[in-house]
């Protein structure tokens, strides 16, 4: 039996795929796979050809089949699975969370890529995150609850346990997809074709700007409504609150930045990454703003509540009556987090992610972590849980009601933001011994080698542009490096590889360095050239 085949065996073996479970099948609908009590088997199939399509374009769709099975909670009660459809499939992730094949993949599955109009259970498609970034799983599922909690439209989540041709993927977030199908089970059924864009990395509201933004839902061939939009935020007067009223639902943006905000959500548009947003404009041209990409909030407990983001967000902490809107906003966002009782469901995520992540480390070459890695990051949530409300607290005057709510590092004084960690830099000792791979740009890749005089946490940013737009090409977060010699690889995001099609780019790369030694941080810029790539 060659070597995929034996992998597929013992996996079969192993998740009780072989006893079917008749009653399962009945049971599956769209709110139970994407609810997180309980966790799905998905198998997927991709022919050779398909394969070899994927590994030279990960981000366009190939055929393949899909085929999903309910378990009753353990990876020995998975029952029957669905009879297999044939679907698009294709890899996803940002610069940050993508991997390939070789690695623990994450995948967008179409179900009418191929077979027009089919759905499944209802859905256009699925997402599957890979969780990469997020060593505690459960980031995602509990960051969405509290907007929902908050009244933010946020996409519903589940878990699966993805096998592609036999081959043990691992546990994988089962993301709702924000389709048509997701807008109208939230905003109701709509005559005219409405528009929801997608915000990527440093995608900021300029003049100009409008072509820069994905359109998932909508004409794609009419922009006047965000145009609309850009143009009102670029005014400069009369006031903010004034010009935004015409094209923005401002109440729910300023609950939308304080939900992101309170929940740490670093990587968002209030954040000064700008990124991981959607804007859902209503049949008036009415605009809101949807979360997306929360899968490092809820660990940053001292990411501030002041400004430095996205534009619209910068604008309203500008405004006195915007301002207060949003003090009130983020006093309700945590009133409505704690009463969910997120603690608690922590650990019951957690208990009911375990055998599923025992699994993925005893079958799997892709597991991310470990079991004292997941430890650690269901711990770290805890202390943004118990931390956070102190911070606000202490950010709008009144301190913590408790004294080990906040702690002497939560002490920032009136009205000034949260103390953040120092930015990850370089020190100058590395000042000239930072190398460029320029071989693989053509690839979509930015290879960087780095020596490090002794052991610290580094990080990585590239952006392109003009500086007054300028747009994230790849993130490296902040991790440990050794003494010694270090590679630092960073996918190139896909809108920046689609622009590379057309004409050589200038990227950005700034490298950042905390010492583990305690010396001051410091940061490294460094300029190059991307080649136009072949084909």
């Amino acid at each position: 039996m060659d070597r995929p085949r034996l992998i597929l065996a013992a996996a079969l073996a192993l998740l009780g795929l072989g006893a079917l479970a008749p009653a399962a099948r009945a049971a599956l609908s769209a709110e139970s796979m994407l609810a997180p009590t309980t966790v799905t088997a998905i198998d997927l199939q991709l022919p050779p050809a398909s394969l070899t399509a994927l590994e030279a374009k990960p981000d366009e769709y190939v055929e393949g089949t899909f085929r999903i099975a309910e378990s009753g909670g353990t990876p020995a009660s998975v029952g029957e699975f669905s009879s297999p459809l044939t679907v698009g499939i294709r890899l996803k992730g940002g610069s940050g969370s993508f991997k390939d094949l070789d690695g623990k993949a994450a995948f967008k599955v179409k179900f009418n890529e191929f077979v027009a109009k089919q759905k499944f259970l209802g859905l256009k498609s699925l997402t599957l995150n890979n969780m990469v970034q997020d060593p505690s799983m459960v980031h995602e599922v509990l960051t969405y609850e509290a907007f929902r909690a908050a009244g933010i439209a946020a996409p519903n989540a589940g878990y699966a346990y993805v096998h592609l041709n036999g081959i043990d993927y691992g546990l994988h977030l089962n993301l709702e997809s924000m389709d048509d199908v997701a807008l109208e089970k939230r905003f109701g059924a709509f005559d005219d074709p409405q528009h929801l864009y997608e915000g990527g990395p440093l995608f900021e509201l300029v003049p100009g700007g409008a072509g820069a933004f994905e359109v998932d839902e909508g004409d794609d061939g009419d922009l006047s409504d965000l145009e609309a939009l850009i143009a009102a935020a670029n005014e400069p007067e009369p006031d903010f609150s004034t010009r935004m009223a015409p094209v923005a639902d401002l109440a729910q943006m300023v609950r939308f930045w304080a939900a992101e905000r309170y929940l740490g959500h670093w990587d968002g548009y209030s954040s000064r990454e700008v990124n991981n947003y959607y804007l859902y404009s209503d049949q008036d041209g009415i605009f809101q703003m949807l979360p997306w990409g929360t899968d490092q909030a809820l660990d940053h407990w001292w990411h501030s509540f002041s400004g430095n983001g996205g534009m619209l967000f910068d604008q309203c902490l500008d405004e006195e009556v915007c301002l207060a809107a949003y003090e009130e906003d983020l006093a309700e966002v945590a009133a409505t987090t704690k009463a969910l009782g997120l603690e608690d469901q922590v650990d019951q995520l957690a208990a009911l992610l375990a055998p599923w992540q025992e699994l993925e480390a005893e079958e799997s070459t892709r597991a991310p972590y470990d079991a004292d890695q997941i430890a650690a990051g269901i711990e770290a949530v805890h202390t943004f849980l118990a931390k956070r409300p102190g911070m606000l607290k202490t950010w709008l005057n009144l301190g913590p009601d408790e004294p080990d709510s906040g702690g002497e590092d939560d002490q920032q004084g009136p009205k000034g933001p949260a103390l953040p960690p120092p930015l990850p830099t370089l020190p100058a000792t590395l000042a000239n011994r930072v190398e460029i791979d320029r071989s693989k740009l053509g690839r979509g890749l930015a290879i960087v080698r780095v020596e490090a005089t002794g052991p610290g946490t580094i990080s990585l940013a590239a952006t392109t542009g003009p500086p007054n737009n300028r747009r994230r090409a790849c993130t490296i977060p902040p991790r440990p490096i050794d003494a010694g010699p270090n590679t630092l690889t960073c996918r190139l995001s896909v809108a920046v590889r689609e622009r590379l099609r057309l004409r050589p780019m200038s990227l950005r790369l700034t490298i950042g360095f905390q010492s583990a030694g305690g010396e001051p941080p410091l940061t490294l810029t460094r300029q190059m050239r991307l080649p136009r790539e072949a084909g």
